[in-house]
């Protein structure tokens, strides 16, 4: 369940933790499957959740560690120009 929040905080934190609360759950949703695919031999699928996970936890590692660092403008992703 993702819970939606008011930006109350000035500093942004609220603003960083929401996705990090959505990338957590949406990682442990990605996990189940993995240990589903095992018990019926489909290493093909496992393999897949195994990567979106990855790529989640990846993500969520990126997310945290601004929070802890209280720098929030790098959260920002940069938009690239086309000349």
């Amino acid at each position: 369940m993702i819970r939606i929040t008011t930006l109350s905080d000035p500093s942004g934190q609220d603003h960083a933790a929401s996705p990090s609360a959505a990338l957590g759950s949406f990682g442990k949703f990605a996990r189940r499957p993995i240990d589903m695919s095992n018990e019926v031999n489909d290493a093909d699928t496992a393999d897949i959740f195994t990567e979106i996970s990855r790529g989640v936890d990846k993500w969520l590692w990126k997310v945290e560690a601004h929070l802890q660092t209280g720098d929030n403008q790098a959260c920002l992703i940069p938009i690239r120009q086309s000349n």
